[in-house]
Formats: C-alpha cells, sequence, structure tokens
C-alpha cells in the first residue's frame, strides 16, 4: 500500500549506458561515509524509539482486540487499549513495511522494501524474517528460465507442424518471455531492490504477496517456503500490484497502477484480466457482505453489488488519491492524499467527504474494537470517533515487552 513511495515505473529494459549512469548514482548515494559504517536493513533489528507512533506507517490492521500497525524504519507497533497507547515489537530488521495482514489474532504477516516477508505467532509482539528480495530474485529467475524453455519448445512445436497463426503467437509469448528473463537477470545483479506491496492470507498456511513490477508470491505452509507465481497471472507489462483482496467466498482481486484488475474465482489457482471501470491507477478495494467499494488516484470511488463484476462510480466531492480504506457494519471509510477521509454510510447512502487538520496523507484505517477508526499515516497515528470525526486524546508509546 501506500505506493507513492514506489517510484514511477520507467521502461522496463534500459540501455547499458542508462545502467551504468544509474549504478554510479546509486553507488555515491549510498557509498558509507568516513563517520558511518553502512549497516544491511535486512539483517539489522529495527531500532526502539519512543516516537515510533509519530513517523511514517503505512497500513494498520486488528487482530481480535489488538491494532497492528507496520511503516518505516522497520517499525512495528500494537496496541491493546483501542489505539491509546501503543508498544513497539521486536522486528529484525529496519526496511519500511508497506502492509500487514493477520488472517487470525496470532499468526500474521508483514511486507515491505527489499523484498522482505516477516511472520508472527504471537499476535504481533514479535517477528521473524521468513523472506527477503535475494531470494526473490533467485526465485523469479529460476521461474524465467522455465518459462522462456516452454515458450522455445512451443514455438518448435508449431514450426514442425506449419501452423503460421500459432508461429506468430509462439514468437511472441517466447519474445516477452526473453524480456522478462532480462529483466529478471538484471534484478538478480543489482540486488533486492523490488518492494512488496501488499499481502493477504487465506488462513495461517496459503498466503500471497504482491508487489512492484508485478511481483507476486503464493505460500502453501505458513510461509516457509515462497513460489513465485507471477507467470500464471495476465499482467505482461508488468504493472505494479498494489494490493490484493478478497471477493466473495473464493475470489480473489488483484489491484494495480494503470487500471490492472485481475481476478481469480478459485483463491489463486487461476487468473483472469477484467475490465476496470478506470485507467488510473488503483489502490485497493473493500468488501462488506455482498458489496465492494474500489478505490485509487484522484478520488475515485467505484461501488459493486455483484462481486466485483460490474462497477458504478460514487461522487465523493473529492479528487485526492485514496490509499487505504475499511468497510464495516455502519460504515465504509476510505483515507488517502491531504488528510482525506471519505466516510460512506449505510444508513441513507449518505457520502461524507472529510479533511483532517494538517492535511498529511494516511495510507491505512482499521476499526478498533469499540467501534471508532484508527488512521495510519505520514504523521503516525491518529484515532476518529464513530462517525469519522477526529479525535484530540493523547496518543503515546508504552515501554516494549
Amino acid at each position: 500500500m501506500f505506493s507513492d513511495l514506489v517510484q514511477r515505473r520507467q521502461s522496463a529494459r534500459m540501455a547499458p549506458w542508462q545502467r551504468f549512469t544509474i549504478g554510479l548514482l546509486l553507488c555515491l548515494m549510498l557509498a558509507p561515509t568516513a563517520h558511518s559504517a553502512w549497516q544491511d536493513p535486512l539483517a539489522t533489528p529495527a531500532m526502539a524509539t519512543e516516537l515510533a507512533h509519530q513517523e511514517l506507517l503505512l497500513d494498520v490492521t486488528r487482530a481480535d482486540q489488538r491494532l497492528i500497525a507496520v511503516g518505516a524504519h522497520g517499525h512495528i507497533i500494537y496496541s491493546d487499549d483501542h489505539g491509546q497507547s501503543w508498544q513497539q515489537a521486536r522486528v529484525p530488521v529496519k526496511v519500511t513495511l508497506t502492509s500487514v495482514h493477520f488472517p487470525s489474532g496470532k499468526y500474521g504477516w508483514a511486507v515491505g522494501h527489499d523484498g522482505v516477508i516477516l511472520h508472527s505467532n504471537d499476535g504481533g509482539a514479535s517477528w521473524i524474517k521468513q523472506f527477503e528480495g535475494f531470494r526473490a530474485n533467485d526465485a523469479i529467475v529460476a521461474a524465467a528460465k522455465q518459462l522462456k524453455a516452454t515458450r522455445e519448445a512451443q514455438l518448435a512445436s508449431a514450426e514442425e507442424q506449419g501452423d503460421d497463426v500459432a508461429i506468430e503467437e509462439a514468437e511472441i509469448q517466447l519474445e516477452n518471455a526473453t524480456f522478462a528473463l532480462d529483466d529478471a537477470l538484471y534484478d538478480q545483479e543489482t540486488g533486492s531492490t523490488k518492494p512488496f506491496l501488499d499481502v493477504w492470507f487465506y488462513d495461517a498456511r496459503r498466503g500471497f504477496a504482491v508487489g512492484a513490477y508485478g511481483m507476486a508470491f503464493y505460500t502453501a505452509d505458513g510461509g516457509q517456503t515462497w513460489q513465485d507465481i507471477s507467470a500464471r497471472i495476465p499482467n505482461p507489462d508488468r504493472m505494479h500490484l498494489n494490493a490484493i483482496e478478497p471477493v466473495g467466498a473464493t475470489a480473489l482481486t488483484l489491484i494495480g497502477e494503470a487500471g490492472t484488475l485481475i481476478r481469480s474465482d478459485d483463491l489463486g489457482g487461476n487468473w483472469r484480466a477484467m475490465l476496470a471501470p478506470y485507467e488510473g491507477s488503483l489502490f485497493g478495494l473493500v468488501q462488506r457482505d455482498d458489496e465492494q467499494w474500489l478505490f485509487g488516484l484522484r478520488g475515485h470511488v467505484f461501488h459493486s453489488r455483484d462481486d466485483g463484476i460490474s462497477w458504478t462510480e460514487l461522487s465523493t466531492g473529492s479528487e485526492q488519491t485514496l490509499l487505504g480504506g475499511v468497510s464495516t457494519r455502519d460504515n465504509t471509510v476510505l483515507v488517502g492524499n491531504g488528510g482525506s477521509v471519505i466516510v460512506l454510510q449505510k444508513v441513507g447512502n449518505n457520502i461524507r467527504s472529510i479533511i483532517i487538520e494538517g492535511r498529511k496523507a494516511y495510507a491505512g484505517v482499521a476499526q478498533t474494537s469499540e467501534g471508532g477508526f484508527i488512521l495510519v499515516g505520514e504523521d503516525g497515528v491518529k484515532r476518529l470517533s464513530a462517525e469519522g470525526e477526529l479525535l484530540n486524546t493523547q496518543i503515546s508509546m508504552a515501554s516494549g515487552e
């Protein structure tokens, strides 16, 4: 989530001089000074701080009664009193974390920059690293090599049969597979650069992590192993996948840039591209019962009553990009740039557009067990009432465990 942190895609294939220039600039920017030694953020635990609740946070969720938020510097904080006070979790990395999901009160996963995937089995109080970008790159290269070999065999078969139409299609598929392998090898050489942007688990064993440039992984064993599934997803231009959300009992939807909308009706076994109601970037989807809300750039919000098959645009009165949302029994709350909060009330179908004082960007929102809401973003944690009004109560950090 909060995909503004991911740079806008450039050409997937750069000339050698471009790669050299970019590499040189990165070396200059990342070179350690005489006064400090570089530390690998994937091997450096997040630093304890009493200000974690006031710094950049990119997602928040609820696990039973507990609230868990993730953000910059590997910070993960949790609250057991509806967001009034927070404790900092023990985290083995200090990379920016972008998304968190708990399929139960005990087991949860968080993902972020450098392809990191973290796991907690104690309700978010402590975390272990399950996966990171170096291993992701290796898996993507292996899958790309296998796909290219498959495409070469398909072309050879078409040529043997003399089918001109099949030959042309096979040549296109082989060219795409070759470009994909070139990109994968380049990423492998440059390191763990691509971020995961969202994570979702069906239960304590089956889950997905998706991210920049079409990165998509699946686990069937609670994250002990992760499989690259990007070749199964119809995303030939490798658009950023900003979110993965359930729609109905067994359907999943991938939401991404440039109107990317990809659906599976069998929990990820097969995927098909859907016609999106908007050509701009989409950042998320929330559902409640038999209704869904899709949101993205410039305040665009779309509503569905048929499990995301067809969409109707809603007028929100706001042009601020929307980055996160939650749907409850009474309200659907969406948050985004410029302090924007959109409240869609179930009773009367009223829509209210609110601007939070300070106009900071908010990336995530969750409902507390008492009915209010927690917002997280570039200004840390904020609390809202059940009606969507800002609560000017003191929010503090307690000492960790």
